[in-house]
């Protein structure tokens, strides 16, 4: 068992990594919502048997009546009309603003329930449950919420409409991931290849060193990455909550992988595009002069041991992902940003990049 916490404006958020962990989720619920009397528990419809099984039984056992709504977790979905059934499902449990929202599920369940909880009755609690790795290491820290809009000349816009709304607690079970497929697994891994870069290169060693039993899901390995990653995360949101300076450096590699997921949604899994995106990144940071023995070789290297794509899938043009990196959350004012790097866990925000820097990106994954 691990057990971080997360500094926020609301309160600290504890984030605990253990097997079994959903036998837990209606105690812990209890200690962060002690007057709550109603659960949503907001899911992915593919792990409601038997995740949501567990989940529901943890929280009826400790005293809560439950509601649940599935969902289906994929970009497409991950809309304001899904939130509006979310909201629906609420009014018809009749949450109250003391009660609580449960996201059980990955990064997209985590986005829809959390807007929902926070735009609900002006917010609502937030418990996540995690059932994905990416979801773990990542996306369900920090309280990030968001869906995604339609792009004004077709594509998908990610995460265009959100909002802050940090989780009261943060369950890691990782007996979930067994019931995972192997291509979402390797998701997550690109999301702890991210935190190493930027700022934790002895991680990135221990996850090459490790890489085989890490690749097998062995229970005590995947403890230590959930929670070497996990607190790399944790402290920026500690920090940095609203992403006013070096939060954003989480998203190296995601002006890319961004313009990758609404270019080319169908094929490609945010980790995937993620991996893709570091790639393109490490490029860029040599070709803008700021990391000169930066290697993207070396790192697709790594990234191609894990199972994740180096190149990009499917013919692309380019003038398209150039388009929607436009439409990045981190512009301002119509200029680009992109984070780079100036060496190992070196991260820095470049304003308006040249073309000749951004083309280096695309240039390193064949677009």
């Amino acid at each position: 068992m691990s057990e971080l916490r997360v500094h926020g404006f609301r309160g600290d958020c504890v984030i605990l990594v253990r097997r079994d962990g959903l036998k837990e989720l209606g105690e812990g619920v209890r200690r962060v919502a002690p007057s709550s009397q109603c659960v949503l528990v907001a899911m992915d419809a593919a792990v409601e048997r038997p995740w949501g099984d567990h989940a529901i039984a943890s929280l009826k056992a400790a005293g809560f009546r439950v509601a649940t709504i599935s969902l289906t977790a994929d970009e497409t979905h991950k809309s304001i009309e899904a939130v509006q059934r979310v909201w629906s499902a609420m009014l018809k449990a009749g949450v109250q603003r003391s009660d609580v929202v449960v996201a059980l599920g990955g990064g997209v369940i985590g986005d829809l329930a959390g807007f929902a909880a926070a735009t609900f009755l002006r917010g609502i609690s937030l418990v996540m449950a995690p059932t994905t790795l990416l979801a773990m290491v990542d996306a369900a820290i920090g309280g990030k919420t968001a869906v995604n809009l339609p792009l004004p000349d077709g594509g998908l816009g990610k995460n265009l409409a959100g909002a802050f709304h940090a989780p009261a607690w943060v369950l890691c079970d990782i007996s979930t991931l067994s019931t995972l497929s192997d291509r979402d697994y390797r998701c997550g891994l690109a999301e702890s290849v991210k935190h190493a870069l930027i700022a934790d290169v002895a991680m990135l060693q221990w996850i090459v060193a490790n890489r085989d039993a890490i690749m097998a899901r062995d229970s005590s390995t995947l403890t230590q990455l959930i929670t070497r990653s996990a607190t790399v995360k944790a402290a920026i949101v500690s920090r940095d909550e609203f992403e006013r300076s070096d939060r954003a450096h989480l998203n190296l590699g995601h002006t890319f992988a961004h313009a990758l997921e609404a270019t080319l949604h169908a094929e490609l899994r945010h980790g995937e595009a993620v991996a893709l995106g570091l790639i393109a990144a490490v490029a860029a940071s040599k070709a803008a002069g700021w990391w000169s023995d930066a290697d993207p070789v070396a790192l697709s290297q790594i990234l191609k041991g894990l199972g994740l794509p180096t190149r990009i899938p499917v013919a692309t043009d380019r003038s398209e992902l150039v388009r929607a990196m436009g439409f990045d959350k981190k512009s301002q004012g119509g200029t680009q940003r992109l984070v780079l790097l100036r060496g190992f866990a070196m991260p820095a925000l470049l304003t308006a990049p040249s073309k000749e820097i951004v083309a280096a990106g695309w240039d390193a994954i064949g677009a």
